[in-house]
């Protein structure tokens, strides 16, 4: 399967992850609020690459909310994810959000316990 073959597919996360990922834009309205990101797009490359990172992907469940797909474009993943897309045969946005959503599980477990969401970059 070559590049050209290489399903997009479409980004979309659990409205709950959605919810999680816009309460980490930065508002000035709230300067003093655990909120690190610029844009949702920020925050979703995050959650993104903490799931990655963990090598563990979440099935997405109940509604789904879309990601701006104009600013998060999937083929630039496809060096990374090509082997495992062509393996499974799913689609990049399949897989970049199931790792998303993997990374806002990440994040809310760090709320839980009272750490920051950058620590988990530590």
């Amino acid at each position: 399967m070559s590049d050209d073959e290489i399903k997009k597919g479409s980004l979309g996360i659990s409205e709950t992850s959605h919810a999680l990922l816009v309460s980490l834009v930065f508002d000035a309205n709230k300067p003093t609020q655990d909120r690190p990101f610029e844009s949702i797009v920020e925050a979703f490359r995050f959650a993104f690459t903490l799931g990655l990172t963990s090598g563990k992907r979440t099935k997405r469940s109940g509604e789904i909310a879309g990601v701006a797909p104009r600013q998060f474009n999937v083929l630039d993943y496809s060096v990374i994810l090509k082997e495992e897309a062509q393996k499974n045969s799913e689609s990049l946005g399949l897989i970049i959000s199931e790792y998303a959503e993997t990374g806002c599980n990440l994040i809310e477990n760090a709320f839980s316990q009272s750490k920051s969401v950058l620590s988990l970059v530590e």
